[in-house]
């Protein structure tokens, strides 16, 4: 069963308002997306190309999307004991952890990088100046009392944590 936590909730809500203000906004590839639950199972049935992927247990819930239909989303698996992680399934077939939590996801975008395939990458020179990146990590570092973030550190920290989503996805399909 998928059941958030305070703390998951309240971050869930300040990702939410950080994308409706436009702080994070283009070139971060990112839109705060809830899918209901009938819906995600009829992409996670398609993305599959079957039923199984829920029938260990596993459940999802969807928070956000890229501009391709990939999906963020927060992945409760039946041996979890914390708060769920943060995985990404593209367009491609492809799927990622990418953080320990939805905390930890919304610290990692406001480090300066975008997500992409996997991993985070360097904006280039344009993307530098088509976000106010400054203003992003200034609230998001107030918000959780940080001051600086790794996210590829981050995310080797998730998979220390959880297991494998790119084999548990595979296992699936």
């Amino acid at each position: 069963m998928n059941r958030l936590n305070k703390n998951s909730l309240e971050s869930l809500e300040y990702l939410k308002e950080l994308c409706e203000k436009e702080i994070i906004s283009w070139p971060i590839d990112f839109e705060f997306y809830q899918a209901s639950k009938t819906q995600l199972e009829e992409t996670l049935k398609y993305w599959f190309g079957n039923e199984n992927w829920s029938s260990s247990g596993d459940s999802f819930i969807q928070f956000g999307k890229d501009a391709s239909g990939s999906m963020f989303l927060l992945w409760f698996y039946p041996k979890l004991k914390t708060e769920p992680p943060v995985v990404f399934m593209d367009s491609e077939g492809d799927a990622y952890l990418v953080s320990s939590s939805i905390t930890e996801f919304v610290k990692q975008m406001a480090s300066g990088f975008l997500f992409f395939s996997g991993s985070w990458i360097e904006p280039n020179s344009k993307e530098k100046k088509d976000l106010n990146w400054t203003l992003l990590k200034k609230l998001v570092n107030e918000h959780f009392g940080i001051k600086h973030i790794n996210p590829e550190e981050l995310t080797k920290i998730a998979k220390l944590s959880h297991p494998s989503f790119s084999d548990w996805a595979e296992s699936k399909i």
